[in-house]
């Protein structure tokens, strides 16, 4: 076991200097009682997490393992990589991520490990999985061994004072993460610890010992019995249940075009049967008087009107020549066609103006009607990422339709013309019920290079708007109870907040590889954490 380790040590160590990144690593399981010689029975194989890095970083440094003949793929998919590396099974789990505050330094560069009690408490949660259905092994087998390892730990253990629940609460919460996106990705229906039924443990408990036997149960009864973890579980299993739904919106929404003046379609139907008061700046869906927060997202994006035949730019668009869709006022397709686009490099910004030349050329427009032009993208919804046209801004609108559909009785207002100046929120009847909340969460999308990073973005501030102390602080907190990793940044442009800083208002973004772009990538565990932290504000800002 050790040589394999140090195997594997070497080859991230050559894998991050040749990447020039800093890749790490970590090993939890059975290894880690063994290496403890809290057990006797040797693992039949080593598991790893990860302690950082994108996405791509983990990909990479898989595919670094495998082009070395020493390893040997046994079982592949998008998340769990099975190699056999010096005659040894080795588990790498992609989806799984575990900050360094709830792990220890082993002897090995970039190798880090879970702790003693982490490792038994996983070992105590993994009998909910054995114990179910979704299962594909033998569960007897598998359970008798289980329930010597604890029994033998427990012996030889002597610092069970280390063993108090409530000392580990915050790491439950982000290992229960990291069971949720594992779960979603195999497609199960439910939180496994939550439906876990106790009683199927009473065959495999006869004859443990009393005070082991009532700490399992005991640990139970603190899983569900405490707030927080059982929140965050029923929050999990709201999605599972639900996911088909809300992946039907994402298909159906994020490349609805609702071009700046063109958005009253998509909020139509996005939030069908959800609106209680529409304004010309801005459509609100109010699901609760008592609550003070209200969130705010824009849902107008930028791209091209087709005037006389000839297509304006609506806010910044980067145009790509290439095969663009033409929408026209309800969002109805009504054909494709290529474009070129046109730089007008010879004027000035100020001339460029007050000429207003055309920003693409395009062939068979109908030169009697206007249209959105949008270039034309494949939307792709996968268990890692999702690709679109520009998820600035549907990705934050879909945010916040799953949390009023399916997780929280928020209050919400969807935005217009935010793309030029910020209009929207410059209307007097919208502005008037803006002031009667006492926060103002705004959403928005990002340009990130390292979007595909786990973690949502706090805007502290940008050229238009200064830092609130008071309300990062309140953000920033809940973040840090929950475990979550984010990102502070300074932003670069206006939003919808900026006409309300005076508010206690801030702006929380999901990274995206490109905004205002012709194809956009974003991290799907970021959608879910950025859903998250939106229904704890919701609940917990008074």
């Amino acid at each position: 076991m050790t040589e394999t380790i140090k195997i594997i040590a070497a080859y991230l160590q050559e894998f991050n200097k040749k990447e020039g990144l800093n890749l790490r690593i970590f090993i939890k399981g059975s290894y880690i009682h063994w290496s403890k010689k809290l057990i006797d029975r040797v693992p039949n194989d080593l598991d790893f997490g990860f302690l950082n890095g994108p996405l791509i970083w983990r990909q990479k440094f898989i595919t670094f393992l495998l082009a070395e003949k020493f390893a040997v793929p046994i079982r592949v998919d998008e998340n769990l990589k099975i190699l056999k590396i010096n005659n040894i099974n080795v588990e790498f789990i992609l989806l799984e991520t575990t900050p360094e505050e709830f792990l220890e330094k082993t002897e090995w560069e970039n190798i880090w490990k879970t702790s003693v009690e982490s490792a038994f408490f996983k070992k105590i949660l993994m009998m909910t999985y054995v114990l179910d259905d979704v299962y594909p092994h033998n569960r007897h087998q598998k359970m008798t061994s289980i329930i010597a390892d604890l029994v033998m730990f427990w012996n030889k253990f002597r610092n069970k004072n280390l063993l108090e629940y409530s000392l580990h609460k915050k790491e439950f919460l982000v290992s229960s993460w990291n069971s949720f996106f594992i779960y979603l990705y195999y497609n199960y229906d439910r939180m496994l610890e939550i439906h876990f039924d106790v009683k199927k443990l009473d065959k495999y408990l006869t004859n443990v010992l009393p005070d082991l036997k009532d700490f399992i149960y005991g640990f139970f009864d603190y899983i569900k019995n405490t707030k927080s973890i059982y929140d965050l579980a029923m929050f999990f299993d709201k999605i599972q249940k639900n996911i088909a739904k809300i992946n039907k919106s994402l298909t159906d929404f994020l490349n609805f075009p609702s071009l700046t003046g063109f958005e009253e379609p998509f909020i139509k139907k996005i939030l069908i049967g959800k609106i209680t008061k529409s304004t010309k700046g801005g459509t609100f869906s109010l699901n609760n008087p008592k609550k003070n927060t209200l969130f705010i997202a824009h849902t107008d994006e930028v791209g091209g009107i087709v005037i006389n035949g000839e297509v304006f730019n609506q806010g910044s668009p980067y145009w790509e020549s290439g095969i663009f869709e033409v929408f026209d006022k309800n969002g109805e397709k009504t054909g494709q066609i290529s474009c070129q686009k046109m730089d007008n490099l010879i004027f000035s910004d100020e001339k460029q103006r007050k000429i207003n030349r055309p920003n693409l050329l395009c062939d068979k427009i109908n030169h009697k009607e206007i249209y959105q032009i949008l270039p034309k993208n494949k939307l792709k919804v996968a268990k890692f990422v999702i690709w679109a046209r520009n998820h600035d801004n549907k990705i934050s609108n879909l945010v916040l339709k799953t949390l009023v559909d399916f997780i929280s009785d928020a209050n919400i207002v969807l935005t217009t013309k935010e793309e030029i100046q910020l209009q929207g929120t410059k209307d007097k009847e919208l502005i008037q019920e803006v002031e009667n909340y006492k926060f103002l969460i705004n959403l928005d999308v990002s340009e990130d290079e390292n979007w595909d990073v786990e973690g949502v973005k706090i805007r502290v501030a940008d050229p238009f708007m200064a830092y609130n102390s008071d309300i990062y602080e309140k953000v920033k907190n809940l973040f840090d109870e929950n475990g979550l990793e984010f990102r502070p940044f300074f932003g670069s442009g206006s939003t919808d907040i900026t006409n309300f800083q005076n508010q206690n208002s801030i702006t929380l973004s999901i990274p995206a590889s490109k905004i205002h772009s012709n194809n956009s990538k974003i991290l799907l565990k970021n959608f879910f954490y950025l859903l998250w932290i939106c229904k704890e504000i919701n609940d917990k800002f008074h």
